[in-house]
């Protein structure tokens, strides 16, 4: 069974998570794994006995902190399948060892907004840089649960890593409505090829959902988007690891910032095929 990994830190936007990860269960079936980074314990404790003792005490106190927050926010995960776990270690070398192909890790994207975290570095940006892992990144803000509509981002020179996508689309797929292929062309030239390929991901993609193709000019894009994603609740944008959209930084300013942050979209980000 796939599992979700979720990040928690007990901050303002833990409760949107936990909320989020309980639904997910609830409706596709998945293993939660709720995954606490304790605070690095004092470098001069040099005694294993009382460093061991206060990794324990600080692990038990995480459990509680994690059991409040599920009884105020009135979720029940399904026991059985659901652990959490509070590590001492660094955290994108404890999920190297951790993290399986299939599993979705989710992170909660601070009030600080995703492209200034981009630019001047976090604990986000460190592990979508550094783990080739299915991300999914939540705002604050967001007060729903289930993707309706997935918005792929697509580009001819960035080709979607298909396999991921298939995982997304077996986890969720379920409750698609409907699937939009977007790109955005820098001038007339790549217009044809460009509505090739979303054509051809739509065919891989297949029957089971109904399609919309959106391509948009370098010019007036980002204003476009904007105004229309603000307005759509249920959309998750899918990006993929290696694009454009995450390597350009004027691209991520509009884009990214504007899309997620400000417009409390949830993104989705695809790894880079090995």
């Amino acid at each position: 069974m796939n599992r979700l990994i979720v990040l928690v830190d007990f901050s303002p936007y833990t409760p949107t998570q936990l909320k989020l990860a309980c639904r997910w269960q609830e409706i596709y079936g998945l293993d939660l794994v709720f995954l606490h980074k304790m605070d690095g314990l004092a470098p001069t404790l040099s005694n294993t006995r009382e460093s061991d003792k206060i990794i324990a005490f600080n692990k038990a106190e995480a459990e509680r902190k994690y059991l409040q927050y599920l009884k105020d926010s009135e979720l029940s995960p399904i026991s059985n399948q659901t652990t959490f776990e509070a590590i001492p270690l660094q955290l994108t070398h404890y999920l190297e060892g951790f993290l399986n192909p299939n599993d979705l890790l989710l992170l909660g994207l601070k009030g600080t907004g995703f492209l200034k975290r981009i630019l001047i570095g976090s604990t986000a940006t460190t592990i979508i840089n550094q783990l080739n892992q299915t991300v999914i990144a939540l705002p604050q803000s967001i007060d729903f649960a289930i993707p309706r509509k997935l918005v792929l981002s697509c580009q001819e020179k960035y080709p979607l890593n298909e396999s991921a996508l298939e995982i997304i689309l077996n986890t969720v797929g379920k409750k698609i409505e409907e699937i939009e292929l977007l790109t955005i062309i820098e001038d007339k030239a790549e217009l044809e090829p460009s509505k090739t390929y979303l054509e051809y991901i739509e065919s891989k993609i297949g029957e089971a959902y109904s399609y919309k193709i959106s391509i948009y000019e370098n010019t007036d894009a980002f204003s476009e988007i904007k105004k229309r994603f603000s307005q759509c609740l249920d959309d998750f944008i899918v990006l993929q690891k290696g694009s454009r959209h995450l390597n350009d930084k004027l691209f991520r300013r509009f884009f990214i910032n504007d899309l997620i942050h400000d417009g409390n979209t949830p993104l989705i980000i695809l790894p880079a095929e090995k």
